[in-house]
């Protein structure tokens, strides 16, 4: 399934012709623990797609100084100011992604996705849909357990309760008028909590009337979920490791299982420009 060497570099020279069409997208704030995670994920996605563009989006000094580019990742840097200081305003991030992507069709992969398969697959979803998303593993608004009481509330005064929830750590959508429109309606029911980010997002899509294309689970799924179909023949794309792993360091860790030179190599690029610094 995984490679067992890590190159130092790759050929680039294939990605800065290939087209802007398609591509992935990070976005890691605040915080270099969340910059590491999304620095290992990207990076073990270039191991599964030689020649996916791939973008990294983060207000972290560091940005300008590591060699992404050399691993076929391009880095943006965003303006301290634009991120602000508030402990929830990487979700003021999330919620305009549209803004930040230089592609036609973007998908987006938070920093605690550990991708162990190619992702090539995923594309022909928009051929049904401007946006596809991985339903929630508590697939109901009333079943959400992890948003303040107040937000949910709120929320179920406007929704059904057995509205359908939406994970929205990985998303795949196609820039249009409806998708626009989406986020624009996303950052504004954010901006009611300014906290968390997926039940705003559920609330934006009922709002603006989007259809959704509901992927495969196994396009964002945790690894306790993904445990039981790792060990047959069924493949995982895509673990989504919630829950506060990387925060914690277990995210660094539970990577080193499925990816041991990448982490190791990304652990030490980081250290080595810290001390610079």
């Amino acid at each position: 399934m995984f490679q067992g060497s890590f190159p130092e570099t790759i050929d680039c020279a294939g990605l800065e012709n290939f087209s802007m069409r398609r591509g992935v997208i990070y976005v890691a704030t605040n915080n270099t623990a969340y910059l590491e995670a999304a620095i290992i994920s990207a990076i073990a996605l270039r191991q599964q797609e030689p020649t996916l563009p791939i973008t990294l989006i983060s207000d972290h000094p560091l940005l300008k100084r590591l060699p992404l580019p050399d691993y076929g990742i391009t880095p943006k840097l965003l303006d301290a100011a634009e991120v602000g200081c508030h402990a929830f305003s990487s979700r003021s991030i999330k919620t305009r992604l549209n803004a930040y992507s230089p592609y036609q069709e973007t998908l987006f992969l938070d920093a605690d996705i550990l991708p162990l398969q190619p992702v090539s697959e995923l594309w022909h979803y928009l051929n049904t849909s401007d946006l596809a998303m991985v339903v929630d593993r508590l697939p109901m608004v009333s079943l959400c357990d992890h948003i303040a009481q107040e937000e949910k509330t709120y929320t179920l005064q406007r929704l059904p309760g057995h509205t359908v929830q939406f994970n929205s750590g990985v998303m795949l959508w196609r820039d249009s008028l409806a998708t626009q429109a989406l986020f624009c309606q996303w950052h504004e029911e954010w901006q009611q909590f300014q906290r968390h980010d997926q039940l705003a997002l559920i609330r934006a899509i009922k709002a603006v009337q989007i259809p959704v294309t509901k992927l495969p689970m196994t396009y964002n799924i945790s690894p306790l979920d993904a445990a039981p179909l790792m060990v047959g023949d069924h493949t995982v794309h895509l673990l989504h490791c919630w829950g506060g792993m990387v925060a914690s360091g277990k995210y660094r860790r539970f990577a080193k299982r499925f990816y041991p030179l990448i982490v190791e190599a990304v652990v030490k690029l980081l250290a080595n420009h810290r001390a610079i610094v």
